[in-house]
């Protein structure tokens, strides 16, 4: 598993110093997304076009460093970090957050398709040094969005997938956005206000929890809308479905087929007992794994605790 270190107090061109198999790994992820969408050429304008307005600035100065050290162009670098929107169809999850006795937990299995199962070999946990804001992150060489985070004394925050009938947005791409309120929010009140109320790209459904007993909450989210799940009995879970927004879900490939299965088997389990550490939540985790499920994680945002499992 990849560790790495990210300062966000230099210039952002000089933040990212990936190793030669890291810059490799980005690489060989790379090309497994432009054989999925069978090459950019047709979208290179747009991506461009789009990044420059919806981007934040000091991201893309880091996409753009990333491209040298991976040896590719800056819109084929913007790919890798903007794939989520454009294949959240084949991307799953199962994850719940539970009070403990420390605080609550956040557990969260990330069900992504790939060749060779690259997401979960080349894994990264990336530790973002801040004055004040510090915070770890976990995905993959060559991204620097987030889709899993915890920020020590704050709160921790994990994306699933989910479709509605809504049209995507012009707007922030969600893995970028998170990775901001990350940087920005100074609690767990804030960062749910931040990832409620701002226009995203697509849909997505965030859980949420913070360090104090009751601090969860999944954000049911459209590019437009939003709904705020609270937690019952000290636990709240959340799979592929919206259970609060009236909106026409559309099928999402074959998780269509066991986004409920597994939300009922995760609620039955902690319903029969709640976890009380991060061993008892993998325990859970595991009962609902599915064969596409590339890493497995706790996070305690208390003391900013990331334990990660790599599938495999």
């Amino acid at each position: 598993m990849n560790h790495l270190e990210v300062d966000l107090n230099v210039p952002p061109s000089d933040r990212w110093r990936l190793t030669s198999e890291q810059a490799a790994q980005a690489r060989q992820l790379l090309n497994s997304y432009l054989a999925d969408l069978g090459g950019i050429d047709d979208f290179v304008d747009l991506l461009g076009l789009y990044a420059a307005s919806y981007v934040p600035m000091a991201h893309l100065r880091e996409i753009e460093a990333l491209a040298s050290q991976i040896d590719c162009s800056r819109e084929e670098a913007l790919l890798v970090n903007l794939y989520y929107d454009a294949v959240k169809m084949i991307f799953g999850c199962t994850a719940f957050a539970v009070d403990t006795p420390e605080g609550p937990l956040l557990a969260r299995n990330l069900d992504w398709w790939t060749e060779n199962s690259m997401l979960a070999r080349f894994t990264a946990v990336t530790a973002f040094h801040q004055d004040q804001r510090p915070f770890i992150t976990v995905g993959w060489p060559g991204f620097v969005g987030a889709l899993s985070g915890v920020a020590a004394g704050r709160f921790a925050v994990t994306l699933n997938a989910v479709l509605s009938e809504e049209p995507v947005q012009m707007a922030t791409p969600i893995s970028l956005y998170i990775r901001t309120v990350l940087e920005e929010a100074e609690t767990y009140a804030q960062a749910v206000d931040m990832l409620a109320q701002e226009p995203i790209v697509s849909d997505c459904l965030l859980l949420v929890c913070g360090t104090k007993p009751g601090e969860m909450v999944v954000i049911e989210r459209t590019p437009t809308r939003a709904a705020l799940r609270k937690p019952e009995d000290g636990y709240i879970a959340v799979t592929n479905t919206y259970r609060l927004l009236n909106s026409v879900m559309v099928t999402p490939g074959t998780l269509a087929a066991t986004t409920d299965a597994r939300f009922e088997t995760t609620c039955a389990r902690l319903e029969a007992k709640l976890p009380t550490t991060p061993d008892t939540c993998f325990e859970i985790l595991e009962a609902v794994r599915l064969p596409i499920t590339v890493q497995q994680m706790v996070l305690r945002p208390s003391d900013g605790t990331a334990l990660v499992r790599p599938a495999g």
